[in-house]
């Protein structure tokens, strides 16, 4: 893939939407210095070059998600197609992607408890039955989005790390709320002004519902996907199991993750590991160095470390069945 080049105002934008998705025109232009009409059309522009994918809203609703690495044996590339397109249809799957290295195919799993968790993944293993050589399974209890810092390969803003814990969700929300959510959940950046269009909804009741969505954490946060292969980018799960994993020791590992441009997103795992990283970068000598940089800072910590190579990922996002 031909690598696209961007400029230092493209990189700009994309940074003001990785920090807002929800950003209008006129505070992006503000922002990166220059005219709203250049930001739309530069917006519009890295959408039409496959850039940017697309503008996602989390929702959340008390779900836990379960990442699961699987990996196959005596499948080809036929059986492999149908089975990835039966995981991004399933009602429960909130991402799928295939990789390389020790493992094929990594999928997160939404699920309101264990017992939920347990009957979907064990339908699921059985759709993959003959194909299943070997699964491993974390669930995510906090998480960090750091997004596209490695665009302008900054660190981020400077503020505190907020932790993405799990918390007792408030279910307030009725048939307005899900028709301005569905909206949200296909572009995360809809006008308030086309979402009452398109629901006949108030302006002012809209922003509103959306306000309290957002403070009852029915809407978590706002995301912007990108296409880092366009870019010239790979992206890379890094997956490390430590010794004597302490709250000092996981608020190091956060601080190292938001230091480090090339880190997407952090979490804090039980199960097979104890922390997760993406991270994206050009060459596979940069992700050694990084990997040897990891090492170096907490070699005494870590007892099993593995890495996956992404490719193309398929269903960015889950919508839940309550504002269905």
């Amino acid at each position: 893939m031909t690598e696209i080049k961007l400029d230092l105002l493209d990189k700009k934008i994309l940074n003001a939407l990785n920090q807002n998705v929800r950003a209008q025109y006129s505070e992006i232009a503000k922002k990166v210095r220059s005219s709203k009409e250049v930001v739309n059309y530069r917006i519009k522009r890295l959408i039409d070059n496959g850039i940017i994918k697309e503008f996602v809203t989390i929702f959340g609703l008390g779900y836990w998600a379960h990442k699961i690495l699987i990996q196959f044996e005596k499948i080809d590339g036929e059986e492999e197609k149908e089975l990835i397109e039966y995981l991004v249809n399933h009602p429960n799957t909130n991402w799928v992607t295939p990789c390389s290295g020790n493992w094929d195919l990594v999928l997160a799993i939404m699920a309101k408890d264990p017992a939920h968790f347990d009957k979907v993944l064990r339908k699921i293993l059985a759709r993959i039955g003959p194909f299943l050589q070997d699964y491993k399974i974390s669930t995510s209890i906090g998480s960090q989005t750091f997004g596209h810092t490695y665009i302008l390969g900054s660190v981020k803003e400077d503020k505190k790390i907020h932790m993405e814990v799990r918390k007792k969700i408030k279910l307030d929300f009725d048939e307005k709320d899900k028709k301005i959510a569905k909206i949200l959940h296909a572009n995360a950046r809809a006008k308030l002004t086309e979402i009452s269009a398109a629901t006949k909804i108030p302006i002012d009741t809209v922003k509103y519902r959306i306000k309290k969505m957002e403070e009852n954490l029915i809407i978590r946060r706002y995301r912007l996907i990108l296409d880092p292969a366009k870019l010239g980018y790979n992206r890379y799960e890094i997956f490390i199991r430590c010794v004597n994993l302490t709250d000092p020791l996981i608020t190091k590992f956060k601080e190292y993750s938001k230091q480090n441009p090339n880190v997407e997103y952090f979490s804090r795992c039980v199960g097979s590991w104890d922390i997760e990283l993406t991270v994206h970068f050009k060459t596979n000598t940069e992700l050694r160095s990084f990997v040897l940089d990891i090492k170096k800072e907490f070699g005494d910590y870590i007892k099993n470390f593995e890495s996956v190579s992404l490719f193309n990922t398929y269903n960015f996002i889950y919508f839940p069945e309550e504002l269905r």
